[in-house]
């Protein structure tokens, strides 16, 4: 979401004369500090408190600006408490308090988030980006009816949003499925499963994202303080809510963990393995706070759901073998629902040889501080040099010199 913006006001000449120079921020709190002193002096005067409620809401424009959105409010609550009358005001809290819930999503602090948005609707009742973000928390924390209400409003309000067509029309094709869906309570899960659904005996869905949960995050060094949202769904559901995705997608982290449970079709150790793919996605998706490249993404995914079941490379060897292996800086763009599973399934593969071979010889730290750099904005290539001290070609060029082992050993 952009930030939503605010509107400072101009303050009358004769107070924006002492201010300093126009390219310079002016010094809000002197003049507040200036104007309340003369409100003292002349509480009756209408155009000195008119005056001091707007360098309040001045100062709130320039606090929101810094993105210290509490004490931004609480100008904005000053000027308000002065001039209840305007409307601007009103809106510019509104919007304050609108960027503070975006923040706070970011974070995972969804109750900060809804506090804000609560009183954003209440300044201001007719705008459509609170109800969709109110709509993204409700759909996160599974409250499907609530959130299409949300993002139904939202639409009256202003249909052209991006992307909330395609929400409204996935909560309604989930709701009746997943509305059904039995609560099961766990301290790092909210976990969600059919009702009536049999559960195979020996397999529990708790246990595998537990030990999920300290073994990734034990590599991660990051164990997620907020509750996941986890389905589980028949293989039956599982394909019907996933129609246009193709037959080689097991599961799906969209936000939550979504994964079949075991069946005829797909046996328990299947199963965990797709919990720890969809897992690491999770935490990936937090510490490269959603900007990690898709083949390494693929590829740490791939790394640690084949701790619990070793899968096949065969597509890697035979690439190797015919001088056809996909070139660092393309694979992400061979990961696609819409490509043949054959070309997706050789970009997972070399992925996921490119990741075993810079935890083998950097270790998993490295991956970790690189993974870092890229949340805060550097682009995957140059946080792979800047961290491991090689530039893109000369490290493409180690990992073919260590290929043919790896499609050797035990690990292929």
């Amino acid at each position: 979401m952009k930030r939503i913006g605010w509107m400072a006001v101009l303050l009358a000449t004769c107070v924006a004369a002492s201010a300093p120079a126009a390219e310079e921020d002016p010094n809000w709190p002197e003049t507040i500090s200036r104007l309340r002193q003369q409100v003292y002096e002349r509480p009756g005067h209408a155009h000195t408190r008119q005056q001091l409620a707007i360098a309040y809401n001045n100062y709130g424009v320039s606090l929101g600006n810094q993105g210290q959105w509490g004490l931004a409010a609480q100008q904005m609550q000053e000027a308000i408490r002065l001039d209840g009358e305007s409307e601007q005001f009103r809106m510019n809290l509104a919007n304050i308090r609108l960027n503070q819930a975006h923040e706070a999503i970011q974070r995972h602090d969804l109750t900060t988030a809804l506090g804000a948005l609560e009183e954003t609707i209440e300044l201001n009742p007719n705008l459509p980006q609170a109800y969709a973000m109110l709509g993204e928390i409700q759909y996160e924390k599974q409250q499907l009816k609530e959130a299409k209400a949300s993002w139904e409003r939202a639409a009256e309000l202003d249909p052209s949003q991006d992307g909330l067509v395609e929400r409204l029309a996935r909560v309604r094709q989930e709701l009746p499925i997943e509305s059904k869906f039995e609560r099961l309570s766990q301290a790092f899960f909210d976990l969600r499963y059919e009702e009536h659904l049999e559960r195979p005996v020996g397999f529990d869905v708790r246990d595998a994202l537990l030990q999920a949960r300290r073994h990734v995050g034990s590599d991660f060094a990051y164990w997620p303080k907020h509750k996941l949202v986890v389905l589980i769904y028949s293989a039956e559901h599982f394909r019907a809510l996933r129609q246009e995705t193709p037959d080689w997608v097991a599961g799906q982290f969209d936000g939550k963990i979504r994964v079949p449970l075991p069946s005829a079709q797909l046996d328990q150790a299947t199963v965990k393995q797709i919990l720890f793919h969809e897992y690491t996605h999770a935490l990936v998706h937090d510490v490269a706070k959603g900007r990690c490249p898709s083949w390494l993404n693929e590829g740490l995914a791939e790394y640690e759901g084949r701790t619990q079941l070793r899968g096949s490379v065969q597509l890697l060897a035979r690439a190797h073998q015919a001088n056809h292996l996909i070139p660092w800086r393309e694979l992400s763009d061979h990961i696609s629902t819409a490509l043949p599973a054959e070309e997706v399934g050789l970009a997972y593969e070399q992925s996921y040889s490119i990741v075993t071979y810079l935890v083998g010889r950097y270790g998993f730290w490295r991956l970790r501080r690189i993974l870092k750099g890229i949340a805060e904005g550097t682009p995957w290539e140059a946080a792979l040099a800047d961290e491991l001290r090689l530039k893109l070609p000369k490290l493409e060029t180690r990992w073919l010199e260590w290929l043919p082992e790896f499609l050797s050993g035990p690990s292929a």
